[in-house]
């Protein structure tokens, strides 16, 4: 708006004074408002004069002085104190700075008060708060997650080791277990690194629900027979489950799902009972039904089953296990339903759309080993070392192994290696600057780089430097596909340089 250039002195003050945004409202000793400018009287006013109000009734609706009014803190320190308070009216913060006016004597004679609207300002401090603690909690986990990787990566070479060295079905089976829960909770840790780090991950595995269901039920065996057998009572799964059942989807995922579903189940049958679990295909669908005998829901149960941090289990439930099991269903195109009424048992009605089985990435015959090598493996951590060695030296191949990457490096310019396996993270010299310098030496070394970090390398990264990329924690299967994988590569160099 223009200001006309006739305006008096006074009338200049009162527009300038009118026109700004802040609220101000100048009070007297006895906090009584002397003056307010327009913001002030269309906001705390209603659109009327403030003149004569009391500014603690106005801006807290109170009839004395506030307790926190920063008028005092600001005299006795000399410096103008801010108080920032919510304001239940408007759904809004606002920040306040007292501003006194002293008289010759140096007592307060009156004061300004000055009330300006933050709620937008403080929204993007505490996104950008939020951020920062974010960052700093994907640096933890993904430091957590990478040592974690470290030890199911061994956990799961000892199992396969182990599982080469015994013919028992009953120890297979078990062994088997074990095995599935590593690479599950490997399907965790990787969730945990992309926590600050999001995946773009697509649902591309052909998963057959009956051996997902088959493997999740001697999963929580221990809760539905040992623990139940223990408490005096029976639980009794009955399957009935159709061969060759395929979804897309995370196989860790579904089980994660399930088991939830099955421990659900049981806690509501506190008596015993019966757990159906039942497959069947319907058009271009596949229908997964949990049945339970237990003690059923009421209506307003169902309602909320789903819900974050819903819970029937008081202190012993956290509320999370039915919602993680709609988020999983969801993520894979599929559909929940639930059937229950108290006392007459819960059914868990899921359905997918179906897919056609796919070839298994790596096969049997895929990962078969002919050739035998000389390799080198670094990493700095000891147990994984011999983890590595113990299976490679197995299939045939001349280990050398070495913790140090710089005494590894003076090693490999004395002898000659086909492969070298290095770990990414080492002190002194990470995995990239080392297998650059391997390269240097020979070009014709195969470096293989294995890492428990999220790896987000590019092909810079990669080229001319590393000629294959294991994740731990790793399968040997993994292993030997990509020692077979080596073995075509040089295979290969080997006949161009001989033409």
């Amino acid at each position: 708006m223009n200001r006309p250039d006739f305006l008096s002195a006074d009338a200049k003050y009162r527009f300038i004074f009118d026109h700004f945004i802040d609220l101000i409202m100048v009070c007297d000793a006895g906090f009584t408002i002397i003056e307010s400018n327009e913001a002030a009287n269309i906001v705390l006013g209603k659109g009327e004069s403030l003149i004569g109000e009391k500014c603690h009734q106005v801006l807290r609706q109170n009839n004395r002085p506030c307790v926190d009014c920063p008028l005092r803190d600001t005299v006795n320190s000399g410096t103008v104190i801010p108080l920032v308070k919510y304001d239940n009216r408007f759904n809004e913060y606002f920040e306040e700075r007292c501003f006194p006016i002293l008289s010759e004597t140096e007592e307060l004679d009156s004061f300004i008060i000055t009330v300006k609207n933050i709620t937008k300002s403080r929204e993007l401090e505490e996104k950008s708060t939020q951020m920062k603690k974010l960052t700093a909690l994907g640096q933890i986990s993904s430091g957590v997650a990478h040592d974690f990787n470290n030890v199911l990566t061994v956990v799961l070479g000892r199992v396969q080791l182990m599982k080469r060295l015994s013919s028992d079905p009953y120890f297979l089976k078990s062994l088997d277990m074990i095995e599935k829960s590593a690479l599950d909770g490997a399907s965790k840790v990787r969730k945990i690194q992309e926590f600050s780090r999001p995946s773009s991950k697509t649902l591309n595995e052909s998963v057959n629900l009956k051996n997902i269901i088959e493997e999740v039920v001697e999963i929580t065996r221990p809760k539905w027979d040992a623990a139940s057998t223990i408490k005096g009572i029976l639980i009794e799964p009955i399957l009935e489950l159709n061969d060759d059942l395929f979804i897309l989807g995370d196989s860790s995922d579904l089980r994660n799902a399930f088991t939830n579903i099955i421990f659900n189940a049981i806690d509501a049958m506190p008596n015993g009972g019966i757990l159906s679990i039942k497959t069947e295909q319907m058009d271009n669908y596949i229908h997964v039904n949990f049945k339970d005998t237990g003690i059923g829901m009421t209506e307003e149960t169902i309602e909320r089953v789903f819900d974050p941090f819903f819970t029937t289990k008081g202190v012993l439930g956290s509320g999370l296990g039915m919602s993680e099991v709609y988020g999983i269903i969801k993520r894979h195109n599929g559909k929940t339903y639930i059937q229950s009424e108290a006392g007459n048992g819960t059914t868990i009605k899921i359905r997918f759309p179906s897919a056609k089985q796919s070839v298994e990435k790596i096969s049997a015959a895929a990962v078969a080993q002919t050739n035998t090598f000389s390799i080198y493996i670094i990493d700095d951590e000891e147990y994984i070392l011999e983890t590595l060695r113990d299976f490679l030296s197995d299939l045939g191949h001349t280990i050398h192994t070495n913790t140090d990457p710089r005494q590894a490096l003076a090693d490999i310019k004395k002898n000659t290696f086909d492969i070298v396996i290095t770990d990414l993270g080492m002190p002194g010299i990470n995995g990239l600057e080392l297998a650059e310098n391997i390269k240097s030496i020979n070009p014709r070394i195969q470096v293989i780089l294995i890492s428990g970090w999220a790896l987000n390398l590019n092909e810079s990264d990669l080229e001319n430097r590393i000629d294959f990329v294991l994740n731990k924690p790793f399968s040997f299967e993994k292993i030997t596909f990509t020692l077979s994988e080596v073995g075509k590569k040089l295979a290969a160099s080997n006949r161009k340089a001989s033409s």
